[in-house]
């Protein structure tokens, strides 16, 4: 699906509202500054990172192959191409929907906090402040420049402190969402120049979050249809047959005797020529292929890359396009990959050979993929023939995929929160930690039956795609979660930190997922859930 035809996202207009005198003046004089182009084509090239996480290393040789972000805008809507070392992604304003797609051409379309904070970048950047409610916060200097502070509320999206050049009206400094612990994020401008008579854009910018980028190339001019059009997807199903394929659900230790030991779904797929053992893991936002098993594979880097799990720890990795992948008669073709340095072994599970790889959304977004947990077969079928069944007590979730994980509503003693279906969390649910330190979770029972007697509350050290944790998580026993119809009862539930799960997020594990079958029909933005009986 093209990203031009998703307009289906239940997002408001662009909001309108009322400024204050002081804060309509600063605008006006930001507004006249950089002029009304009527199309804006920028390229921003990568300089540098300004903070070392593990993904993320100063680039080198020729400045020509650094990083590039290419933005087409006509006014609100806009299409942006990020050619990031040999793979591209992209995201968008169709005037009614966010859209972003990753470097396989698979689109999704943002809702929620993801809408929220892009509808406020596009105003920024889009410098479509006139009607956004706003109102001044007085002078300060910024970044050495004597200037105006500005916040701007709209409706449908975060609230953002801006600091204008007292003198031209240029940006100096934007806080985006700048009361939100976890997910404050500034950014830092580098200038303006005049690319056309009257008309001026950053030459650059800075944050810790996306490091350094200068203005290299520049074009005012008419944005066409064709600018903004979204991609299709690259990798590509190769249907070939229906026939179910056996998977196994391997069983994990647990770090207390008291829990009832995890599992999870491995199944076997090729790559080639070499077999490997693969973890289905809907919790995790693409493939990942580990070494040594990758390096049998000869496959040629596209670039760097990287990635964080549970932990929120940064992984270094590479990427990788991949011929094919087999299970069964069916393959997924051409498909860019992660390589990642080999897993470390699990201390609570010696025995277990560490997995060759991880399938997640990329393995899953273009085929309906049926699993039946309780036969242990997985089918891959044609989105565009076969349609998911909804039997009996079956339920079809409408999933937020903004991730590339599938998140639902779900609801924890009267507080209504969000959390991922993880076929890959093997046993317990996780939610933020913030709901206890918050206030709104503290209904908690935190006595545990174990062996004929009772223990308190526990703590698990969490181990994810980024190695084990260093600080435990606190668990305890819930009365009940409900999620969609399903009243899901004395649940182990650990809490993780606020800076990797938000104020709202979490994930459901095995054992609540163990008792269904599971359909995942991305192309809907579902997954159809049926009680298998266990």
């Amino acid at each position: 699906m093209s990203a031009a035809a998703l307009v289906l996202a239940a997002l408001p207009p662009l909001p309108a509202g009322a400024l204050t005198n002081d804060a309509a003046a600063i605008v006006a004089k930001h507004e006249a500054y950089v002029g009304h182009p009527p199309g804006l084509v920028l390229t921003y090239r990568y300089l540098r990172a300004t903070a070392t996480p593990a993904a993320s290393k100063d680039q080198s040789g020729d400045a020509s192959s650094a990083p590039s972000l290419t933005t087409f805008r006509r006014g609100a809507v806009y299409h942006r191409l990020g050619d990031l070392t040999g793979n591209s992604v992209e995201n968008g304003f169709t005037g009614r929907a966010f859209w972003a797609s990753n470097e396989n051409g698979y689109t999704v379309v943002e809702y929620e906090d993801a809408a929220r904070n892009r509808l406020t970048r596009n105003l920024v950047t889009g410098d479509l402040l006139t009607d956004v409610p706003a109102t001044a916060r007085g002078s300060q200097t910024v970044d050495g420049v004597a200037a105006d502070v500005v916040r701007i509320m709209p409706a449908s999206g975060v609230p953002a402190d801006i600091a204008f050049d007292h003198a031209t009206g240029a940006y100096v400094q934007v806080a985006y969402d700048p009361d939100n612990g976890y997910g404050r994020s500034v950014v830092h401008y580098d200038g303006y120049t005049e690319i056309a008579p009257g008309v001026r854009v950053p030459s650059g910018y800075h944050s810790s979050d996306y490091g350094a980028w200068k203005l290299a190339e520049h074009a005012v001019r008419e944005v066409t249809n064709d600018d903004l059009r979204g991609p299709v997807p690259t990798a590509k199903w190769n249907f070939v047959s229906t026939d179910a394929v056996p998977i196994d659900l391997v069983e994990h230790q647990t770090p207390y005797a008291f829990l009832p030991r995890g599992q999870a779904v491995e199944l076997r797929a090729t790559i080639q020529g070499h077999t490997g053992r693969f973890l289905l893991d809907s919790g995790a936002s693409g493939i990942i292929l580990y070494r040594p098993y990758a390096d049998a594979l000869k496959l040629t880097m596209l670039g760097r890359t990287g990635f964080t799990g549970v932990n929120g720890v940064g992984v270094a990795a590479q990427s990788a396009r991949v011929p094919s992948i087999e299970l069964g008669k069916n393959s997924l073709t051409n498909v860019v990959v992660t390589v990642a340095p080999a897993l470390p072994p699990d201390a609570a599970n010696p025995q277990n050979n560490p997995v060759d790889g991880i399938l997640g959304y990329d393995f899953l977004a273009g085929a309906l993929v049926d699993v039946d947990t309780a036969n242990r077969t997985i089918r891959i079928l044609d989105p565009n023939v076969m349609e998911p069944t909804v039997g009996k007590g079956a339920y079809a979730f409408t999933v937020n995929l903004a991730t590339r994980q599938p998140e639902v509503v779900l609801r924890v003693n009267n507080v209504t929160t969000r959390a991922i279906f993880d076929t890959g969390n093997d046993f317990l649910a996780v939610l933020s930690d913030d709901l206890k330190t918050s206030g709104r979770l503290v209904a908690l029972n935190d006595v545990l039956n174990a062996g004929g007697g009772q223990t308190a509350d526990y703590q698990i050290n969490f181990m994810g795609v980024d190695g084990p944790s260093n600080i435990p998580a606190r668990c305890s026993r819930l009365n009940e979660i409900i999620v969609g119809p399903y009243h899901y009862q004395n649940v182990e539930t650990c809490f993780g930190p606020a800076k990797v799960f938000g104020r709202d997020g979490g994930l459901i594990g095995f054992d609540f997922l163990r008792h269904f079958n599971w359909t995942f029909d991305y192309a809907e933005s579902k997954l159809v859930l049926t009680p298998n009986g266990k």
